[in-house]
C-alpha cells in the first residue's frame, strides 16, 4: 500500500470519544519510546506528522491519522517506563484494554518491539 495522504483527525483520551467508526482501524502498541509514533511519521513521509520525543510517555491519548482518507492508523500511549504517577498510568491501561477489546473497526494490531 502506498500512503498517498495523512491527516491528523483527533486525539481521544477514551472509547467514547472516539472518531466514528466508519474506517477500518489499524493500532501501534508497544513499550514507551519504542517508536510508534516515529514509525508513522517514517511510513506517512511527514517529520512532525505525530508528536515524537526522546522522553518517554509523549504519547498520552489515542491519536487517529487518516491514511489515504479510507483508514485510521492509531498511535496509542506506550506501556512500560513513564515519568507519571502511577494512577495516570493505570488510566491509560484501562483505556487501551477497552480500545483493544471493544473497538469493532480495529482491525489489526501491530506491536513494536525494541
Amino acid at each position: 500500500m502506498f500512503i498517498t495522504s495523512a491527516e491528523f483527525i483527533k486525539s481521544a483520551s477514551k472509547l467514547s470519544e472516539c472518531p466514528p467508526a466508519q474506517y477500518p482501524e489499524f493500532a501501534l502498541v508497544g513499550r514507551s519510546n519504542v517508536g510508534k509514533s516515529s514509525l508513522i511519521n517514517m511510513l506517512t513521509q511527514r517529520k512532525q506528522l505525530a508528536k515524537a520525543s526522546v522522553t518517554p510517555g509523549k504519547t498520552q491519548l489515542l491519536n487517529y491519522f487518516l491514511i489515504n482518507k479510507n483508514r485510521y492508523l492509531v498511535d496509542l500511549p506506550g506501556y512500560g517506563y513513564a515519568k507519571y504517577s502511577k494512577t495516570k498510568r493505570i488510566e491509560w491501561m484501562d483505556t487501551m484494554q477497552e480500545f483493544l477489546t471493544q473497538r469493532q473497526s480495529l482491525k489489526t494490531v501491530f506491536v513494536l518491539v525494541d
